[in-house]
């Protein structure tokens, strides 16, 4: 059998035929672990740009006052208003909720005199207890006398005697 050069020309051909109705090429066997990569990475490559002017998230606003809803459309949450305690007219009744505020943990005899422990601090008599109200204002309540079965505090002309625990 004599080869001919016709004969290999045609077989040439139809191996250049049979590459090219090949199957396509296999997916890649890394395409979804690289697609997962890029999930979790561009965020980080390419964020989302920040707000012009962004919230103060240390600005007070009243009770009552309906906050912006969540980034992005999200329900928002109504606001709660905070109970407005009635305001305080006179002197009895801000000592009374000044005392209501405070907490005393104990007595101590500190250098021959007694001591209460009010609020986690040490006071003696003539001291000043600092309590805050409702909003921003502080009152300060005077340590008036402590006795081993009571305490008498004072606000300006008004005073309260508690009794001790013993």
């Amino acid at each position: 059998m004599k080869k001919s050069p016709a004969a290999f020309l045609v077989l040439l051909a139809l191996a250049g035929l049979l590459s090219g109705l090949q199957a396509a090429p296999a997916p890649d066997r890394f395409d979804r672990t690289k697609a997962h990569i890029d999930a979790l990475l561009n965020p980080r490559l390419k964020p989302e740009a920040l707000p012009t002017k962004p919230a103060n998230p240390f600005l007070y606003s009243g009770p009552g006052v309906a906050l912006a809803g969540p980034p992005g459309g999200g329900p928002v949450i109504p606001a709660i208003p905070e109970p407005t305690a009635n305001t305080l007219a006179d002197d009895d009744q801000i000592l009374a909720f000044c005392l209501s505020r405070i907490r005393i943990g104990g007595q101590v005899q500190r250098g021959g005199r007694a001591h209460l422990l009010i609020n986690s601090n040490t006071y003696k008599e003539t001291d000043l207890i600092p309590v805050r109200g409702n909003t921003d204002v502080v009152y300060y309540v005077r340590v008036v006398r402590i006795s081993p079965s009571e305490v008498v505090f004072g606000y300006n002309d008004a005073v309260l005697s508690l009794p001790l625990k013993t």
